[in-house]
């Protein structure tokens, strides 16, 4: 059976040619898994903070334009004092922009070139570890062999920003789902983002928000179980 490993030099081959047999030169399959879980998850990051900025910039265009639309605030799920939608909408904004700030840590974090450290100890041969941080874009070397091929803080520090992001979706799209319901009906939902029953056809189900909520406790398992 062949491994992750033997699939990225047989990729290589595709994209190089023959050059891609000195795969291993000055390199182990320590340090090469360690280098490729650290650029994955950057763009995994780079992918998670574009979509989180769209929907902050939603949430921001939504909540000017409602700044003055006046609604019931809740504590305990009873109505408590006054606030405005664009306030409560803006809470919403306050929290995934500390969740973007969260997954950019994990990015700078992941910003370091662990290659060249070979299996543990380092590699017998001179080669340039600073210029090949700076062509991967990275910002320089991690210094201690043992610790580079080791070490995935970093990704526990990408699973605790998907955690926290998850629970925040999970508060907007409860929200969501009380708001569109017979008995507050503050909104009503498109039928692209929500589907009907075939027994009560009077319904419109919220399943797009029930989708968000329910991989929270998926998302939150996996943050702990690293």
């Amino acid at each position: 059976m062949e491994d992750i490993h033997t699939a990225v030099e047989v990729e290589l081959g595709r994209i190089a040619g023959p050059v891609a047999g000195k795969l291993h030169t000055t390199r182990s399959r320590n340090d090469q898994v360690a280098t490729d879980l650290r650029l994955y998850l950057r763009d995994c990051v780079e992918d998670c903070v574009e979509s989180g900025l769209e929907l902050l910039d939603t949430l921001q265009s939504i909540a000017s334009r409602e700044k003055k639309t006046l609604m019931p605030g809740y504590t305990h799920l009873q109505r408590a004092m006054p606030v405005t939608l664009g306030h409560h909408l803006c809470a919403y904004g306050s929290m995934l922009a500390r969740d973007m700030d969260r997954f950019l840590t994990s990015w700078e974090r992941a910003a370091y070139l662990p290659l060249g450290s070979g299996a543990l100890a380092g590699v017998n041969h001179p080669i340039d570890r600073a210029a090949t941080a700076k062509r991967l874009g990275l910002k320089g070397i991690l210094a201690n062999s043992m610790d580079a091929v080791s070490d995935r803080d970093f990704l526990v520090d990408f699973l605790s920003a998907c955690a926290a992001t998850q629970m925040h979706l999970s508060r907007l799209s409860e929200d969501l789902v009380l708001w569109a319901s017979s008995e507050f009906r503050f909104l009503d939902m498109e039928d692209s983002v929500a589907t009907g029953s075939s027994l009560m056809p009077q319904k419109k189900n919220p399943d797009v928000a029930e989708l968000v909520r329910g991989k929270t406790g998926a998302c939150t398992g996996t943050s702990w179980a690293s």
